[in-house]
């Protein structure tokens, strides 16, 4: 999953993307463009799994499409095309990548980017986190792992008696990949945390996490309880069933892990740049009675990418599996809830303080007392 991840943002190319199987339409002597469409429309259909909760009518959508598609079809036409027809899906596991030239993503609108649009208001977001963090008495920001894109790992610090994690994703770097990314992340966790031992509760930041591993968000979670509790059921689409088949339905749970657990209160930052396995991070958590959510809900994109490849080489990518709490429900499109909404704007930038960790703070020193 995190090799996509990582393919996606460098535009390179990954053999992930070539592990799943495509489907071919019945007649394939036709024109390479026409092939092309053919394989993604057929593969979709009988692959993805959200066509009713995205609202879409695929094979409308073939109807619109297909007669723009032939033989004198250019790349630039059909990139056009495909993004086109999957830009009504805002699901952000779709996505068209022509290896080292351009990618198209079907972005479901995000309140924080809008709010954040550029790299260096972002930047600046963060510089304010880290400056209300100081206003309130944090100790100097500590770091834990290898960076990516310039950012460490973990982050942490104390204040007060309460302990300060952030991570903004759940990977540890691009040589590693599930269990051996998570036996890594638990060694630098165990080290990280003995600064928790004496510390009364715990904020959890993974606002703006790009996701990565499903395993490395068991692993953190695993911190912060003593029991086998159930963090979520999955199951996964059966290729060329139909809309609603699907497989046995999976139950993953969370278990204690690391040196100890810590299980006095909890509160876990969240917005809607919270993706995939920072959705799921957030939804196993809400699960544990310790923790309560501050923020906005994550962005709803559970499933982990079903990759393929196009006759043409472009790299595709689709949601397969429907993921569920442990009252089964499905949270993909809607996002983790949060106990306690917060959001924030630009006026956070003017104001230098940060409203969704003062909120953290006060509902963790009002339980307190």
């Amino acid at each position: 999953m995190k090799k996509i991840i990582l393919a996606l943002l460098s535009l390179s190319v990954s053999f992930v993307f070539a592990q799943n199987p495509v489907s071919y339409p019945k007649d394939t002597a036709i024109s390479k463009p026409e092939l092309n469409f053919e394989v993604l429309w057929h593969t979709f259909e009988d692959n993805y799994a959200f066509f009713k909760l995205r609202n879409i009518d695929w094979h409308a959508t073939y109807q619109k499409y297909r007669p723009l598609i032939n033989a004198n079809t250019s790349d630039d036409s059909l990139y056009t095309v495909f993004s086109q027809m999957l830009a009504p899906f805002h699901d952000n596991h779709i996505n068209v990548i022509v290896p080292g030239i351009k990618q198209f993503k079907s972005v479901k609108p995000s309140q924080f980017v809008k709010e954040f649009p550029t790299d260096s208001l972002r930047n600046a977001f963060w510089k304010m986190v880290d400056s209300s963090l100081s206003q309130k008495h944090f100790k100097a920001l500590q770091y834990a792992g290898p960076e990516f894109n310039h950012v460490p790992l973990f982050a942490y610090s104390t204040s007060n008696g309460i302990g300060y994690l952030r991570f903004n994703r759940c990977f540890v770097d691009q040589d590693s990949d599930n269990v051996p990314d998570a036996v890594v992340a638990g060694k630098l966790l165990d080290k990280l945390f003995a600064n928790f031992k004496d510390v009364k509760s715990i904020i959890v930041d993974v606002r703006d996490n790009i996701g990565g591993n499903d395993e490395f968000a068991y692993e953190v979670a695993g911190r912060f309880t003593t029991s086998k509790v159930i963090g979520m059921h999955k199951k996964t689409r059966i290729r060329k069933g139909g809309y609603e088949d699907f497989g046995q339905l999976e139950t993953w749970y969370t278990e204690p892990k690391g040196v100890f657990q810590f299980t006095k209160p909890v509160v876990v930052l969240t917005n809607d740049k919270t993706v995939s396995a920072g959705d799921l991070f957030a939804s196993i958590m809400r699960e544990l009675p310790n923790v309560k959510i501050v923020g906005s809900n994550t962005r709803g994109i559970y499933s982990n990418m079903y990759g393929f490849t196009l006759p043409n080489g472009w790299l595709i990518s689709l949601s397969n599996e429907r993921y569920y709490d442990n009252k089964m429900i499905c949270y993909e499109g809607i996002g983790a809830p949060v106990d306690i909404h917060v959001l924030n704007t630009q006026n956070d930038l003017i104001n230098l303080n940060d409203p969704v960790l003062d909120t953290a703070i006060k509902e963790l020193l009002k339980n307190r007392n």
